[in-house]
C-alpha cells in the first residue's frame, strides 16, 4: 500500500494551512489528501471520501514526491487558441475607441484590414478578459 513519505513538521504546518485557507478548492482537497494519507489512511479510503478515482490520489502523493509543494497546484490546460493574435486585438482596442458604442462597425473595421471576420461576441469577451486582467492587476498591486 502506498503511503506518504513521512513529512517533516514545516511541511505539515504548510498542508495544515493550505488546507484551511487556499483560494483553489482543488489545491485544499489535495493538500487534506496528503495529510490523510501521512495518517495513514489508505489511497481508497481517500478517494471515496473525495470521490475520485483511486489513481487521482496515487497521481498526487506521486507529484508531491517529485514537485513538492507545486505539484498540488492545477496545470494550465491547453484550451482553444484564440482568434486574434495581439496584434490584431491591439487594434480592437484602437477600433474600440473611435466606436466605442458600434460594435459592428468595429467588426467590419477589423474584418476590412485583418481578413477575419469575427462576431460582436467576440468583442465583447475580448473587453470582458482585458477588464479582468486589469482588475487582477489591481489587485494584486494593491495587496503588495
Amino acid at each position: 500500500m502506498k503511503y506518504m513519505a513521512p513529512l517533516r513538521d514545516d511541511e505539515i504546518q504548510t498542508l495544515h494551512d493550505m488546507h484551511r485557507s487556499h483560494p483553489s478548492r482543488h489545491a485544499r482537497m489535495r493538500a487534506h489528501s496528503l495529510l490523510l494519507s501521512h495518517q495513514s489512511y489508505s489511497i481508497p479510503h481517500i478517494a471515496h471520501v473525495y470521490q475520485v478515482d483511486r489513481r487521482s490520489v496515487s497521481a498526487w502523493i506521486d507529484r508531491w514526491h517529485t514537485m513538492g509543494l507545486g505539484g498540488l497546484y492545477d496545470q494550465p490546460s491547453s484550451g482553444r487558441p484564440p482568434r486574434l493574435n495581439d496584434a490584431e486585438q491591439h487594434k480592437v482596442y484602437n477600433y474600440l475607441q473611435q466606436y466605442p458604442k458600434d460594435l459592428k462597425k468595429v467588426v467590419q473595421a477589423l474584418e476590412q484590414e485583418t481578413t477575419k471576420c469575427v462576431s460582436t461576441k467576440t468583442i465583447k469577451r475580448l473587453i470582458k478578459k482585458t477588464l479582468c486582467l486589469e482588475t487582477d492587476q489591481e489587485s494584486t498591486s494593491q495587496s503588495a
